[in-house]
């Protein structure tokens, strides 16, 4: 069997022309568990990392050097467009985002300027044209941006959630000025993803990280629609939809107009296939605690998944993990993991 190239395996999982090989990429698949990365945080802070091209560049690619990986992900954040709102958002060293002026009133939202690609955050779409231009054409490149209610959670809470009280909060007391802000959001982010389309991106995730603190009531009205209209911009483009611990919300979710849905550990494969029939990609969900172990069971827990996608006779399929990978995960483990995958064959 002639193997593919990387880029036409991953796309070719949209419309089920794999040929039995499986791609694979994984989340935060550039950062802290790489020793080189590290040696590059040492010297700059994370602003400098993801708004100098170059850098994220190289960032970007430092995987692709040490794995046989389909596809590389841009070094960026969700949070990007949000720098030009003037909130005082900053990434600290290990604490994560923080926003010195939360969204507290309607006035706060009132005040929100609407961002967008060219005049706030340009870097972004010049990181992927460099990308592109480094990676060649046998690999794919993944842009991605923040749902709206993931980026309000972060406007209205200030930095990460365990449970968005405040953020649903608002938006109880608030629905109309709430609905406003999503609305500004979605703008911004179908502008962010366009640019990065336009910029040379193979394919785009979105990323709802906080949705999985949502009834399926309140995804319904706070979320859905809003990931909808995105998705519905971006009508024929190779589209993923991930939303963390969300299992209760994958029949919307699979709605949505994503071409595929990204599983985590909170439901199996079989599970997804059988709720979602045999059009859509899905994506996963391997349990990155596995990385923390021993190559042995990385590789048992590898084929496992390997093994259930086959019983389902699906080609419909990108091996990832269930989330972004730990900064402790070892490269052994990591490198057995790649090439467990890239071995395997459907038939």
């Amino acid at each position: 069997m002639t193997r593919k190239s990387g880029k036409d395996l991953i796309l070719g999982a949209f419309d089920a022309s794999n040929n039995g090989q499986v791609p694979i990429w994984f989340m935060r698949q550039a950062g802290r568990y790489l020793p080189e990365y590290m040696e590059i945080r040492k010297k700059s802070n994370f602003e400098e990392r993801s708004q100098n091209p170059e850098l994220a560049t190289e960032i970007t690619l430092q995987p692709m050097d040490r794995f046989d990986l389909d596809a590389a992900i841009i070094f960026s954040d969700i949070l990007i467009p949000i720098y030009g709102m003037d909130r005082g958002l900053k990434i600290v060293p290990e604490k994560g985002p923080i926003i010195d002026n939360p969204i507290k009133s309607v006035n706060d939202v009132d005040s929100l300027r609407k961002t967008n690609s060219k005049e706030d955050f340009p870097y972004l779409p010049e990181s992927i044209k460099l990308t592109r231009k480094q990676l060649g054409n046998n690999k794919a490149l993944l842009g991605f941006a923040g749902a709206p209610f993931t980026l309000a959670s972060y406007l209205i809470e200030g930095k990460s959630t365990r449970d968005a009280l405040f953020t649903k909060a608002f938006a109880i007391n608030h629905p109309e000025s709430f609905s406003k802000l999503l609305n500004l959001l979605t703008e911004i982010v179908i502008d962010q993803l366009k640019s990065q389309i336009k910029s040379g991106a193979d394919i785009v995730q979105l990323f709802d990280s906080w949705a999985g603190f949502l009834s399926e009531e309140q995804f319904s009205i706070w979320s859905f629609p809003y990931i909808q209209r995105i998705f519905s911009e971006l009508q024929g483009f190779p589209t993923i939809f991930y939303a963390r611990g969300s299992s209760h919300l994958f029949q919307l979710a699979s709605s949505s107009g994503a071409k595929g849905v990204s599983i985590d550990t909170t439901m199996s494969l079989t599970k997804a296939r059988s709720l979602s029939g045999n059009s859509l990609l899905l994506q996963g969900n391997l349990d990155p605690t596995y990385l923390l172990t021993k190559p042995k069971l990385v590789k048992e827990s590898t084929l496992k998944i390997l093994n259930e996608v086959r019983n389902l006779r699906t080609p419909h399929y990108i091996f990832n993990l269930a989330r972004g990978i730990d900064r402790n995960s070892s490269i052994e483990n990591v490198k057995t993991m790649v090439d467990t995958v890239k071995s395997y064959r459907m038939n």
